[in-house]
């Protein structure tokens, strides 16, 4: 992915992910907050994250993009395509927003379209998918709201923190 990209969204612009990111990424995904909202449980490490920069996403094996807050031109989160699965035009998409305070507000709906559109215009997907636990109501609306339909709800589908967990399937199409 070109590193000078530049997603622009009325509240928020999307910049690619980049090594001077991973300190501040692991830090939004192993607060409380986030994680909190994540299937996966184990705290991320800042080497662990420039791996996965320089292993995945400098090989465009996943786009992730930092997101940043247009009126106070600040990053407060990240969103990324991973997944990618070429033959059947599909890729899975994910975000977080870090920083508690610009939670709401349109944001999260706004990384949804903005990172969904890119992957279905830009890297060619029929279909961008996403999974999101069932009591992160925040989200479901957040994506519903960027395009995406809930295609299903999937009961007792994951296992965190030792007990069953529900997660809603949501997908975006190309032609929608």
């Amino acid at each position: 992915m070109d590193a000078n990209i530049k997603i622009e969204g009325e509240k928020i612009f999307l910049t690619p992910m980049t090594l001077d990111d991973a300190e501040i990424f692991v830090k939004w995904r192993n607060s409380d907050y986030v994680m909190s909202r994540f299937f996966i449980k184990e705290p991320f490490t800042v080497e662990g994250q420039r791996n996965w920069i320089k292993n995945k996403v400098m090989t465009d094996e996943v786009a992730q993009f930092v997101v940043w807050d247009k009126a106070d031109n600040v990053k407060i989160g990240s969103t990324y395509l991973i997944n990618f699965d070429r033959a059947n035009k599909k890729c899975e998409y994910g975000m977080l927003i870090g920083e508690e305070q610009y939670a709401g507000g349109g944001r999260g709906s706004e990384m949804a379209r903005l990172t969904s559109d890119f992957g279905l215009q830009e890297l060619g997907f029929n279909k961008v998918y996403c999974r999101i636990m069932a009591d992160n109501i925040a989200s479901v609306k957040a994506c519903e709201k960027g395009g995406f339909s809930i295609e299903g709800l999937f009961k007792e589908d994951i296992w965190a923190e030792g007990q069953p967990l529900d997660e809603y399937f949501l997908a975006k199409f190309k032609n929608q």
